[in-house]
């Protein structure tokens, strides 16, 4: 589908160490804000959910439970919001590498994508810590948690080459994306359980392939069961449509970056 060759998969590389440069080692606080601020987010909504709203798990009434259980969903949503945002704006932060140098901007999207791994990796560590606390057992299911990570960032990717296109022709984007993914973060069974939504929303959920992660990473860590397959499947079936078009239209658009950034 990308037709990459090895120079291409080199460059993504540095391109990807780049955007780790920008977005954490060029800040003051360096590489401990890549740490601290996933760490901070899920502290602030552990707290918020977890002993202002007190929500509790159906069947788990502590809150450590609950904590874990919100941590396991959150924690991959911080990284997809990150993931997305940094694909959304990496053709126009990229104008200068666009304008002066011949390479395949397809790479772009894909390295601001996977700069949200970072924000993952850090989530799962913090998760990992409670499931030992909490005495949770770590099952031989957990060899699947490549494969939910592989979709949830071929799914990011898919959606971000739609919008690193859209980004340079529209920029307004790039400041309706955080309102719009703040809202379908509490339009998804994140932070309460998918029961105790409203029918409405529910199949909203249903059809929002990062409840389907949500739930596959939920089911391996917190309920040592295999994931849902059909689930998977549908991400991956929807992601790789969205893909297969945002490629063609994102191919079909930039040759027009040049002068539009």
């Amino acid at each position: 589908m990308f037709g990459f060759n090895r120079y291409d998969l080199r460059l993504l590389i540095n391109l990807f160490k780049m955007n780790v440069r920008d977005r954490y080692l060029g800040s003051s606080l360096g590489s401990f804000w890549a740490i601290s601020n996933p760490l901070f987010m899920l502290a602030l909504y552990t707290y918020i959910f977890g002993f202002v709203f007190k929500v509790k798990l159906p069947g788990a009434e502590t809150t450590l439970a609950y904590v874990i259980w919100l941590i396991s969903g959150y924690g991959p949503w911080i990284a997809t919001t990150e993931a997305i945002m940094g694909a959304a704006n990496s053709v126009v932060g990229a104008s200068g590498l666009v304008k002066n140098m011949a390479f395949k901007t397809e790479l772009l999207p894909i390295a601001g994508a996977l700069v949200g791994a970072i924000n993952l990796a850090v989530s799962f560590v913090f998760l990992l810590v409670l499931l030992a606390w909490a005495g949770t057992p770590i099952t031989v299911h957990v060899i699947f948690l490549p494969v939910v990570m592989l979709l949830q960032f071929f799914w990011i990717i898919a959606v971000g080459m739609w919008l690193s296109a859209i980004a340079v022709f529209v920029r307004d984007i790039l400041q309706i994306l955080p309102t719009l993914l703040t809202a379908i973060m509490f339009m998804t069974p994140i932070f309460y359980p998918f029961q105790s939504m409203p029918a409405i929303i529910q199949k909203c959920s249903l059809a929002n392939p990062f409840y389907q992660i949500a739930e596959a990473y939920r089911s391996i860590l917190i309920g040592s069961e295999f994931p849902s397959w059909p689930g998977l499947l549908y991400v991956a079936t929807i992601s790789w449509l969205i893909l297969h078009f945002g490629l063609a239209a994102f191919r079909r658009a930039k040759g027009s970056f040049d002068s539009a950034i």
